[in-house]
């Protein structure tokens, strides 16, 4: 594959896998590629070197040893408002806190490295694949291990003073006692989130396959509560923002048999009325395991083009 300055390197790094993908000028990704978080952040080892070792490999598979135009890496995590430092990662043990990644893989790559909130790089995605940039504002739940959530608001990712807004996962919900992955107690994705709906399989299903349990066992009052909840959160999303569009995406959708009309009775049920109920307009994300390099590739190229987009 030839002329590299012509591609940025996007990278989606999930709890389970990590996603690699070249993407051009076109938004067209190419020489996709998967690996396992897990085997790659080993306890102990070094995550920056890691990483420079991965993209380096990845780079002579792919560009024949070539660097691309720039980097661009999604975690799972939270990002300082520069978007220089990963702040936190509570799902990857070998990630540390304040962990400055932007500096140590330029000095290691020589070339621009960008990172962001991976579900901020869904929303990129979703936005330009559904066709809803020009929408003053849009909102991203993804409910996936736990709930990934992304508000654009003129044209630019909600980011907050400290760069950590759109948390809707850790918004705390009265009465709930469960200890979050973050250290928080309440937090909503201890109730409505995969992580919640493995408890529900082990207390109540043993038997069932985690992604059969929409498809099974729907008719079952804990069940029906989960579902409740997940309409709740978007709603509340919803009561918050008076969004354009809510984009609907994740794991947890993708299952099989998983009611998305009770959802969105659901959600109407908790919206507040008569707007914005009345106007809800809820779409759904493609599944696809390139969304995330892409959306990381749409990122670099604004940044590129605007130093000053975070």
């Amino acid at each position: 594959m030839n002329g590299s300055e012509a591609y940025v390197l996007g990278i989606d790094i999930g709890g389970t896998n990590m996603r690699f993908g070249l993407v051009d000028g076109s938004h067209r990704l190419s020489a996709f590629e998967r690996q396992s978080t897990r085997d790659t952040f080993l306890e102990d080892c070094d995550p920056a070197q890691k990483l420079a070792e991965c993209i380096r490999g990845y780079c002579g598979r792919n560009l024949g040893g070539k660097m691309p135009k720039a980097v661009s890496i999604g975690f799972p995590s939270t990002i300082n408002r520069a978007r220089t430092v990963v702040v936190q990662t509570p799902n990857i043990a070998c990630i540390p806190d304040d962990f400055a990644v932007v500096d140590a893989l330029e000095s290691a790559l020589g070339i621009p490295v960008f990172i962001n909130r991976d579900v901020n790089y869904l929303l990129l995605f979703d936005l330009e694949d559904l066709g809803v940039t020009a929408q003053d504002c849009v909102a991203g739940i993804y409910f996936g291990t736990g709930i990934g959530n992304a508000v654009m608001v003129n044209g630019k990712i909600l980011l907050g003073r400290n760069g950590v807004a759109a948390e809707l996962g850790h918004l705390p919900v009265y009465g709930n006692k469960r200890v979050c992955m973050c250290g928080n107690v309440s937090c909503m994705e201890t109730v409505v989130s995969g992580i919640a709906l493995e408890r529900i399989q082990e207390q109540h299903f043993p038997g069932t396959p985690i992604n059969q349990l929409f498809a099974r066992h729907m008719d079952s009052c804990v069940m029906q509560d989960f579902l409740e909840g997940m309409g709740q959160a978007v709603a509340a999303e919803a009561n918050l923002f008076d969004p354009d569009c809510i984009i609907l995406g994740g794991g947890l959708l993708q299952m099989e048999g998983f009611p998305r009309g009770a959802l969105e009775e659901a959600v109407h049920r908790y919206a507040r009325k008569p707007y914005p109920e009345r106007t809800l307009d809820l779409r759904y994300s493609r599944p696809n395991q390139a969304n995330g390099p892409v959306g990381a590739a749409i990122y670099a190229e604004k940044r590129l083009a605007d130093p000053s987009y975070l």
